[in-house]
C-alpha cells in the first residue's frame, strides 16, 4: 500500500507540474501575442467545418450572386453506382457533395444540419483561388510576368539570398523557404498570430530557391503581400471586383490576422458549396464563365502544367497522383492517402487538409465539389473514382 500511496502521490506531482507548464506556456504566448492562444483555444475546430464563426475577426468578400447554375438530370450516371460515392462522403462526414456534368448540377445533396448557404472552412482550398488571382493580376499588367521576382514588390528580400525567388516558384511551392515546423513558436505565429506579414517575411532562405518541392504555406502567404503591393488595393477588394463577383458568387469571407491586417491566404476563404462549384467550373472552362474571360485560358492551362520539382503539382493545384503511396507535401506535414490511380488521367484537384476537394476532370467534363469534417483518412481516390466508375458508357 505504502508503494502505491508513494506513486499516486509522485503522478499526481508529475500531473502538477504539466498543467503549471502548459499554463506558463499560455501566459508566455499571451504576452507574445494574444490571438494565438485564442485561436488555438477557441477557434474553429476541423470537426465542425460549418462553425465559422469561430475564426475571428474576419473580412467580408462582397459577392454579386447570380442564378446562373443550370441543373440536370443523372442520366449519364449508374445511379445505384453512384451511390458508392454518396456513401463514402456520408461515412466520412460531409456537409455537401455536388456534381456538376456536361454544364448542369446533375447532383446536390446536404447532409442534416446544412444547406447550400452554408459556408465552411476550405482549409488550403483557398490557395487555388489565390492562384488564379495572381493570374488575374498579371492578365490586368499588375504583376508583370510569373517570372519576376518577388522582390520587386517585397522589398524585405532584397539584397539577401530570397531576393530572386519568383512568382512562379512561389506558386509551384519551389520557393525554398524554410517551413515552420508544426508546433513551434514560430509556426504558430503564422498559423494563429496576429501579424502574419511579418512572421512570413521573416522567414529565411533554407535551400535554394527552385532546388525542390516543399509544399509551403508561406509560399503561399508571401503572394498576398505581392497582390496587395503590387495592385495597391486590399486582397478582399480585388478577390471581390476582380474574381468574385463576376464568378457569380455569394458573399465570402476572410480569416484575418487582425482588424485591417492580412487575411491568411493559405486557408480559410469561407464560402459555400455551389461558389466552390463555380470556382472548378472556372477552370474547367479555361477561365470563362458565361462566354466571359476571368482570367486568360493560358493562365489556366500553366495552373494544370506540371511543375518541374513536383509532376503532380502546377499551380496550388495538384494533378493527380501514383497508385498505393502516400502523397507527400513537405517532410513536417502529414501526408495524403491514395488507394488506387485515379480512375482519368487528366483528372486536378483543390486540395484543402482532410478531406475538402474541388475535382476537375476536362475529359469528362465534370466537377465534384466535396466540403466536411476534415480527417487525416481521406481517401484521395474513392469519391472521385466512385463518381467516375458511375458513368454510363458516352458519358
Amino acid at each position: 500500500m505504502k508503494v502505491v500511496r508513494w506513486f499516486l502521490k509522485a503522478l499526481g506531482g508529475l500531473l502538477a507540474g504539466l498543467v503549471a507548464l502548459v499554463l506558463v506556456l499560455l501566459v508566455m504566448m499571451w504576452i507574445a501575442d494574444p490571438a494565438v492562444p485564442r485561436n488555438v483555444l477557441f477557434g474553429q475546430p476541423l470537426t465542425q467545418p460549418a462553425a465559422v464563426n469561430k475564426s475571428q475577426p474576419q473580412d467580408r468578400v462582397p459577392g454579386a450572386p447570380r442564378d446562373d447554375i443550370r441543373t440536370g438530370g443523372l442520366q449519364a450516371f449508374d445511379e445505384q453506382r453512384l451511390n458508392k460515392a454518396v456513401d463514402y462522403a456520408t461515412e466520412m462526414q460531409s456537409v455537401a457533395l455536388l456534381i456538376y456534368k456536361d454544364g448542369a448540377l446533375v447532383y446536390e445533396k446536404y447532409w442534416p444540419g446544412f444547406s447550400a448557404d452554408t459556408r465552411t472552412n476550405p482549409n488550403s482550398m483557398h490557395k487555388a483561388v489565390l492562384a488564379l488571382l495572381v493570374g488575374a493580376a498579371i492578365d490586368d499588367g499588375y504583376i508583370t510576368s510569373v517570372d519576376a521576382p518577388a522582390s520587386r514588390w517585397i522589398e524585405e528580400w532584397r539584397g539577401d539570398e530570397r531576393a530572386d525567388i519568383t512568382v512562379r516558384e512561389l506558386l509551384q511551392m519551389a520557393s525554398g523557404i524554410e517551413i515552420p515546423v508544426f508546433g513551434t513558436w514560430k509556426s504558430a505565429r503564422i498559423l494563429f498570430g496576429s501579424n502574419l506579414e511579418r512572421g512570413v517575411l521573416e522567414l529565411t532562405a533554407a535551400k535554394p530557391h527552385g532546388s525542390n518541392f516543399e509544399y509551403n504555406n508561406a509560399s503561399t502567404q508571401v503572394l498576398v503581400s505581392v497582390l496587395e503591393r503590387a495592385t495597391g488595393k486590399r486582397y478582399a477588394e480585388y478577390l471581390s471586383s476582380r474574381l468574385w463577383q463576376r464568378l457569380g458568387a455569394a458573399d465570402a469571407a476572410l480569416w484575418m490576422d487582425r482588424v485591417g491586417g492580412q487575411p491568411r491566404g493559405f486557408c480559410c476563404l469561407f464560402a459555400t458549396a455551389r461558389d466552390w462549384l463555380r470556382v472548378g467550373r472556372l477552370i474547367l472552362e479555361g477561365g470563362r464563365v458565361n462566354g466571359e474571360s476571368l482570367v486568360s485560358e493560358s493562365w489556366v492551362k500553366q495552373m494544370l502544367t506540371p511543375s518541374a520539382r513536383n509532376p503532380q503539382f502546377g499551380y496550388n493545384l495538384w494533378l493527380g497522383s501514383p497508385a498505393g503511396t502516400e502523397r507527400v507535401y513537405n517532410p513536417y506535414t502529414i501526408k495524403a492517402f491514395h488507394s488506387e490511380p485515379f480512375a482519368a488521367k487528366d483528372i486536378a484537384y483543390i486540395d484543402g487538409f482532410g478531406g475538402q476537394r474541388v475535382y476537375v476532370v476536362p475529359s469528362r467534363n465534370l466537377v465534384i465539389v466535396r466540403t466536411g469534417v476534415s480527417s487525416t483518412d481521406w481517401d484521395d481516390a474513392r469519391l472521385p473514382n466512385a463518381v467516375l466508375r458511375a458513368l454510363r458508357e458516352g458519358g
